[in-house]
């Protein structure tokens, strides 16, 4: 992951010697309104603005286009063929020849795009003049379907620093009718961190919100797909975890966004683990409901989200901040995006190539987004600083897991403890949590529910307040009955223990684990006597 960066002007419009692409020209006025704040925003339908592109020549590119479609009540004239490499990379002149010119001539001939001329001020010749421009759009999505290559690759070896032409194939895209720019670097995005949804955003109107359904088999994508659905209707519930490094220097803005987007999901009710220390999460560590998952900093999976008996929340939204962790999106063992999609993750955000840090999404405004109510690609493009770059957004981009607000839906089971944590929290705002932990420590002990104490100690532990969290998982314990429920509690302490300096009591917390005959053969006492072994 590299921290330096340095990208293209989007005013400084490369529009001489491209005759072709002046029809596709847009001025970038600049001009937007804000939204007024609302919770959620508006239900806004993205569903008739969307354009779905498959791959004719890729085994069941075409059935999962129809099966979105049919899915999402996008009508099939919506759908794009494009023939193109069965691979997952494809050269700069085959984008352009494949992708990027049928795609723009079949928007302008379905009438999705109507042109309008505008007087266009050209840097290189320091003339004026006329182009055809986007005026009106009826298209503000796309979707890439699995069998569409991902990644561009590079023109030029060995280029010098901000000079890379390399990108992934979904980032050109969604500037398909913006000016041409040189094809080395990045270029600004125009929606970056606007307070608005992307319907009311009016400062491009030829800019695409862009997304991928795509991940290790079609089945996978399918899964993605029902989903993406399915929370939407009952509610996404669970918990947020947050994988910390312990990072410094030149990537401390990473940390930030992970520390933001903690205080973020606190805010909003969202019970948080937070794993404080450098190495990623134990392999086996117990996570479960997990809905959200952001962290860093490995090459390839491993650790507890790589464990056999680890399965995100239906609906849930996963990214690890990694080099390359988008490389292998098709893979279920590479990378990250692969394997986060193939343990259940509905969507999962990566990097193709090497990117600068600072140019890839930014943990916090996607939670921020996400949480307010937007959608996926709304969210997503929303926390991308640039366009012409490496990210991918694989998932549904018309995803919306808030779209009917936070505590909406109460739930079932384990799913109505989240809920009742999530409306206590929202009644109790403010940095101090001393009477938002009484009043849910009152309502568990009221309704037998020890899964809520445990739920308020991670809330303890995630403001650095271990004996506190410690003597919470304690009263959980008590009241337990479940072995896997008594082998986290206990894990959790173990751990909090050891944040103390109290190695004694952490592994005494342990051993009860490892000799419960009810807990033993638990894939959390892997985890523990993994633990125990290097406690002194």
């Amino acid at each position: 992951m590299r921290n330096d960066c340095s990208v293209k002007c989007a005013s400084c419009f490369n529009l001489s010697g491209v005759e072709w692409f002046r029809l596709l020209a847009l001025l970038v006025v600049g001009i937007w309104h804000p939204l007024l704040a609302q919770d959620p925003p508006p239900a806004l339908d993205l569903s008739g603005e969307v354009a779905v592109v498959y791959n004719p020549d890729f085994a069941q590119s075409r059935e999962l286009a129809e099966y979105y479609a049919h899915k999402r009540g996008i009508s099939a004239d919506r759908l794009i063929a494009l023939p193109c490499p069965l691979e997952d990379a494809m050269t700069r002149q085959q984008y352009d020849e494949l992708i990027r010119k049928p795609l723009f001539e079949a928007f302008v001939r379905k009438g999705w795009w109507r042109l309008g001329e505008q007087e266009i001020h050209d840097p290189v010749s320091g003339r004026t003049l006329p182009a055809m421009t986007v005026a009106e759009s009826a298209v503000r999505v796309v979707v890439l379907m699995r069998g569409i290559p991902f990644q561009i690759q590079r023109s030029t070896q060995n280029p010098k620093n901000t000079q890379e032409d390399e990108a992934s194939v979904d980032s050109e895209l969604s500037l398909l009718g913006l000016p041409r720019q040189p094809i080395a670097g990045a270029l600004r995005n125009p929606y970056f961190k606007q307070d608005m949804r992307f319907q009311m955003y009016q400062g491009t109107p030829g800019l695409l919100l862009v997304g991928r359904l795509d991940g290790p088999d079609a089945d996978t994508v399918k899964r993605m797909i029902d989903d993406s659905l399915l929370a939407e209707t009952e509610g996404l519930r669970g918990r947020a975890v947050i994988d910390l490094a312990q990072k410094t220097g030149a990537y401390q803005e990473g940390e930030d966004w992970l520390i933001r987007s903690t205080l973020l999901f606190r805010e909003k009710g969202i019970p948080v683990y937070v794993d404080k220390s450098e190495a990623v999460i134990p392999e086996h560590w117990p996570l479960p409901d997990t809905a959200f998952y952001f962290g860093w900093y490995t090459t390839n999976a491993s650790g507890a989200l790589a464990s056999p008996s680890f399965r995100f929340q239906p609906g849930a939204i996963a990214c690890h901040l990694h080099s390359f962790s988008g490389a292998a999106l098709r893979s279920p063992d590479r990378h990250w995006v692969g394997p986060l999609l193939k343990q259940g993750a509905a969507a999962a955000l990566g990097n193709v190539f090497e990117p600068y840090l600072s140019l890839t999404v930014h943990f916090d405004v996607l939670n921020q987004r996400l949480l307010e109510g937007y959608t996926l690609a709304e969210a997503a493009w929303n926390a991308t600083p640039v366009l012409s770059w490496m990210n991918v957004v694989c998932g549904d981009p018309l995803y919306r897991p808030y779209a009917r607000g936070p505590g909406a839906v109460m739930g079932e089971g384990r799913d109505r403890d989240y809920a009742l944590y999530q409306g206590t929290a929202l009644r109790y705002p403010g940095n101090d949590s001393r009477a938002l932990k009484q009043a849910l420590t009152e309502l568990a002990e009221s309704r037998n529910k020890p899964h809520l104490l445990e739920l308020t100690a991670l809330l303890s532990a995630s403001e650095g307040k271990e004996a506190e969290a410690i003597e919470l998982l304690e009263h959980a314990l008590s009241l337990y009955v479940i072995a896997g429920d008594k082998a986290r509690a206990q894990l959790y302490q173990a751990i909090l223990y050891q944040e103390e300096n109290r190695p004694a009591d952490a592994k005494a917390a342990l051993k009860k684990l490892l000799t419960d005959p009810d807990q033993t053969k638990l894939p959390a006492a892997q985890a523990a006597s993994v633990i125990y072994d290097k406690i002194p």
